[in-house]
């Protein structure tokens, strides 16, 4: 009976610690890169919206005035940043209005790469969550608490304001560039050896055991806690997950069904990884049931493109699911196309080629960064 109770699964707990040397240091090689998304200024209140802008080196940050989240407004934005800071590249979450045609086109007219960051993982989007956690406290009287910057009457930020904020903000040293933020932004040289210094350390990192797991291999998920305690320990799910693919730092998951997802390295731990501890001191829990399924995902691989409808940019395509029946759904062209939406996949190239040459959809060509 003990030996059947010390294989149930728990509820662990996993230290920052046995994670920090997993964590990718988000940086860019190329110079004069952002992030940017959209900070909700409160109903009735102008702007209704900041459109934010962050250095993904230099930590500089830009803030305009957006009325409303609507795909035309948001255009507006985008070209006046275009225009004055002439950016290599921008990347963001699954904002629609982001992703709308008119935009993404834009972008490719200006010779901005495109990024963008799926499968809600602001892991990715830390360098432009933090910054927005940061102009909300910043906007907090000094002498309250820090939590009462989530409070309402601290979430609206003025024009006037605002440009206060982004003026100590951008003239302050951080210590994460080792210089204020408006030093990096005016010296290209300086942004030069941030990129070198972390280039290096990635190299290093590149020697850690285990930083790259193997396809085919079963891991479970490290989820955040969201009881508003400060101190940093997590837990993992209690079922595991078979690691399907891999692109870089961020592994795909696949759950029996063939539903899938994205996760980063340092959120995974091999379920025979000897940091996954039972009831009982060194007690290691060697199993974890697969995961029938993951909620609110389609389930399967694409594995041909059927019809297109140039109106709403979608596809219907046909999934194919590990030990299961083929289907066929609708689905996003950003979909098929990953973090990169002005991109054209390999299936799309492969399906347009075949169509008759009344519709060209020009694939764009973008250098790697």
């Amino acid at each position: 009976m003990q030996k059947r109770m010390n294989k149930r699964l728990k509820d662990i707990r996993v230290k920052k610690e046995m994670i920090k040397p997993y964590m990718i240091k988000i940086f860019s090689t190329l110079t004069n890169t952002w992030f940017h998304d959209l900070y909700d200024n409160l109903p009735n209140h102008e702007p209704r919206y900041w459109h934010v802008f962050i250095g993904t080196n230099n930590k500089y940050a830009v803030a305009l005035p957006l009325p409303d989240k609507r795909a035309s407004s948001i255009h507006k934005t985008l070209s006046e940043f275009i225009d004055k800071y002439h950016p290599a590249k921008l990347t963001s979450d699954e904002e629609s209005g982001f992703l709308e045609r008119h935009n993404v086109q834009l972008l490719k007219d200006n010779n901005v790469i495109m990024h963008v960051i799926q499968d809600k993982n602001h892991s990715s989007l830390g360098i432009i969550d933090r910054f927005i956690r940061t102009i909300r406290d910043m906007n907090t009287v000094s002498e309250v608490s820090k939590h009462q910057s989530h409070e309402e009457k601290y979430t609206y930020i003025s024009p006037y304001r605002m440009e206060k904020i982004l003026n100590t903000y951008n003239n302050n040293y951080h210590s994460t560039i080792k210089c204020t933020p408006q030093e990096m932004f005016n010296d290209h040289n300086l942004e030069k050896e941030y990129i070198l210094k972390c280039i290096d350390k990635s190299e290093k990192q590149k020697q850690i055991k285990n930083l790259v797991l193997p396809i085919g291999s079963y891991v479970r998920v490290i989820l955040p806690r969201h009881d508003g305690i400060t101190k940093k320990r997590y837990q993992t799910s209690k079922e595991c997950y078979r690691i399907d693919d891999r692109k870089g730092n961020m592994y795909m998951l696949i759950a029996q069904d063939g539903c899938v997802m994205m996760r980063p390295r340092f959120k995974l731990i091999p379920v025979d990884d000897p940091y996954i501890i039972g009831a009982r001191e060194n007690n290691i829990v060697p199993y974890a049931k697969f995961a029938t399924t993951i909620v609110g995902k389609w389930n399967g691989n694409v594995e041909k493109i059927l019809e297109y409808y140039p109106k709403t940019n979608k596809y219907k395509v046909q999934f194919v699911v590990p030990g299961g029946e083929p289907y066929i759904d609708i689905i996003p062209a950003s979909y098929l196309r990953g973090s990169i939406p002005t991109k054209m996949s390999d299936l799309e190239r492969e399906f347009f080629a075949k169509e008759t040459p009344w519709f060209i959809f020009t694939p764009v060509t973008q250098p790697s960064a």
